[in-house]
C-alpha cells in the first residue's frame, strides 16, 4: 500500500481487482476466487485455476495445443500485464513454485545495520534498482504484520514562537489521540479505569488534525499543525536482528525461466553497484541460505553413500577394483541427469538432488549382473574376452527390461507437475531418475566391459609387481593365475 488507508478503502481495492478478474474469468481459466483483508493492510486474492483431466494424454495435449491450459507463471504474467494499475497499492503475484525455472518462487534477502529508518531509506532506494532486473519480479519490503501509525512531531520553536511548550502540545496531541486516565469509577466495590479522549480518534487521520485548535490564554486559537508535522508511517510490530544487528528483509518472485542462481547473481551485482553506509551491509538470507545448507548436506549424504555403496561391492567380489569397474556407471548416470536437464531445461533443485541418490543404489545394478556373470564364465574356464563377449550378450536383455520399466515408470511423474500441500514438485526427481538410468544404461553396456579388461589387466601388472619383489615367487605364474 501506499499510504494508509481504511478497511473500507481496502475493500474497494480488492473488491476492484475482483471484479476485473471475474469479468475475464474465462480467459484468465479461473473456478473460484478467493479474498481476504484485514486492518494491517494485509490483502490478497487467491485464484483456483480450472485442472485439465488427469492422464498422460490430457497432459500431451494441453502442451502442444494453443489452446491449452494457461500455467499459474503464464497466468500471473498476464495478470501482470492487463490487471489496472493502482494509485493506492502496488499488485504482486505469486504462485504454487515447486522449484522449477520460471515458478513464481519468493527469494528473499536481508539489509542489515543499526538504524531501522535508516535501513528504510536505502530500501526505498534499492527496490526501483532491483525491479529492473529481468531476473526478478514484484520486488517489496517484508512488513510482517505492520500497523500505519500516525506521528506527530512538535516543532519546539513554532511552539514557542505562539507561546506554547512543546510539552504543552505533545500533552494536547497524547489526549486528542490516545487519550488521557480519569479516576476510576467505582460501583459494587469494583474499579472500572475510565479514560477520556477525542471522538473518533481511532479513525483520525492527518487532515483530521487540521480541525484541532490550541487556545492560548489571551484566547486566542491557533491551527494544531502551525506548531506540528504530522506523517503516516508503517510501524513494524517487531524488529528483527541478525548478527546482533537490525534486520530489513527484502522479497521478491522470480521472473519466468530465471532460477535462484539467476537472482543470486542480480542481486549481487546491485548490491556491488551500491554504496551502503558504514556500518551497513546486506546479507543473502532465505532461499539462499537454505539452498547453500541443503546443498551441503546433499553432498555429504552422496559421499556417504558412494562409500557404502563401494563397500557392499567390495564385499560381494572380495576385490578393490572390480567395484571400481561398477562406481563408474554413477559417474555416467550424474552426466546422464545433468544432459537431459539441459535439454528439459529442467532446474537442478533439492528434489534433484534425492534423485541421483536413489540413481546410486539403482544404477550399479547394471555393472553387479554384467560382471558377476563374466566372473562366473571365468571360473568355469572361459578366456576373459569370450567371457566378457558372451555375458555382455547373456545379459543385455535382461538388463534392458529391467531399466526400461525402471524409467517407463518415471515418465508419469516426470511429464506431471503435482505438489503435496503447495511444497515441492516432483517432476525433477523423477527427471533426474529417468535421465541418469537411460544414458548409464547405454553407456555401461558400451564400455563397462572395456573398463573391466583394463582394470583386469591393471591387477595383473601390479600381481607381476608384487611378485618380482618376493624372490621365492615366479612372476610368469602370477600372470598365469
Amino acid at each position: 500500500w501506499k499510504g494508509a488507508y481504511s478497511l473500507d478503502v481496502v475493500s474497494e481495492e480488492v473488491k476492484r481487482v475482483e471484479d476485473f478478474v471475474y469479468a475475464n474469468r474465462e480467459k484468465y481459466q479461473v473456478e473460484q476466487i478467493y479474498s481476504w483483508f484485514s486492518e494491517q493492510g494485509w490483502a490478497g486474492t487467491r485464484l483456483k485455476l480450472r485442472e485439465p483431466n488427469p492422464g498422460i494424454l490430457d497432459y500431451l495435449r494441453l502442451r502442444n495445443y494453443e489452446d491449452g491450459l494457461l500455467t499459474t507463471q503464464e497466468l500471473a504474467e498476464m495478470l501482470r500485464e492487463e490487471v489496472p494499475k493502482s494509485a493506492r497499492a502496488e499488485l504482486g503475484f505469486g504462485g504454487d513454485g515447486g522449484g522449477g525455472g520460471g515458478s513464481e518462487e519468493g527469494i528473499q534477502f536481508s539489509l542489515q545495520g543499526d538504524s531501522t529508518e535508516v535501513l528504510a531509506d536505502l530500501a526505498e532506494s534499492i527496490i526501483p534498482i532491483l525491479a529492473q532486473r529481468p531476473e526478478l519480479r514484484d520486488v517489496r519490503v517484508d512488513t510482517g504484520d505492520a500497523n500505519s501509525e500516525l506521528t506527530v512531531e512538535v516543532d519546539r520553536e513554532r511552539a514557542m514562537a505562539y507561546g506554547f511548550s512543546a510539552d504543552e502540545v505533545a500533552r494536547y496531541v497524547g489526549i486528542a489521540l490516545r487519550g488521557t486516565p480519569l479516576r476510576e469509577f467505582r460501583q459494587n466495590g469494583a474499579e472500572i479505569p475510565v479514560w477520556v479522549r477525542f471522538a473518533g480518534a481511532q479513525q483520525f487521520r492527518v487532515q483530521d488534525l487540521q480541525s484541532l485548535m490550541l487556545r492560548r490564554d489571551d484566547g486566542t486559537e491557533v491551527p494544531i499543525m502551525s506548531v506540528v508535522s504530522a506523517t503516516v508511517k508503517k510501524g513494524a510490530t517487531q524488529i528483527n536482528r541478525q548478527s546482533r544487528q537490525t534486520a530489513l528483509t527484502i522479497q521478491a518472485n522470480l521472473a519466468e525461466d530465471k532460477t535462484t542462481e539467476d537472482a543470486r547473481k542480480a542481486i549481487q551485482e546491485v548490491m556491488d553497484s551500491v554504496t551502503l553506509p558504514d556500518g551497513y551491509r546486506h546479507s543473502l538470507a532465505g532461499n539462499f541460505e537454505r539452498n547453500d545448507e541443503a546443498g551441503a548436506q546433499m553432498a555429504r549424504n552422496t559421499l556417504v553413500a558412494l562409500l557404502m555403496v563401494y563397500i557392499i561391492m567390495a564385499a560381494l567380489f572380495e576385490s578393490m577394483l572390480m567395484p571400481t569397474a561398477i562406481i563408474t556407471s554413477i559417474f555416467f548416470s550424474a552426466l546422464g541427469v545433468f544432459w537431459f536437464f539441459a535439454l528439459t531445461g529442467t532446474t537442478f533443485t533439492i528434489m534433484a538432488s534425492i534423485g541421483i541418490l536413489v540413481l546410486m543404489g539403482v544404477v550399479v545394478n547394471n555393472g553387479i549382473v554384467m560382471v558377476e556373470h563374466v566372473n562366473t564364465l571365468r571360473r568355469g574356464g572361459m578366456s576373459r574376452h569370450d567371457a566378457l563377449v558372451n555375458g555382455c550378450r547373456d545379459r543385455l536383455r535382461p538388463i534392458l527390461m529391467t531399466m526400461g520399466c525402471a524409467i517407463l515408470g518415471m515418465v508419469p511423474i516426470s511429464l506431471s507437475t503435482t505438489q503435496i500441500a503447495g511444497g515441492l514438485t516432483y517432476y525433477p526427481m523423477a527427471r533426474a531418475i529417468a535421465g541418469g538410468l537411460t544414458f548409464s544404461t547405454i553407456v555401461t553396456l558400451l564400455f563397462l566391459p572395456t573398463i573391466y579388461a583394463m582394470l583386469d589387466d591393471l591387477g595383473l601388472a601390479t600381481k607381476r609387481v608384487l611378485a618380482r619383489l618376493r624372490p621365492n615367487q615366479n612372476p610368469d605364474t602370477v600372470a598365469q593365475s
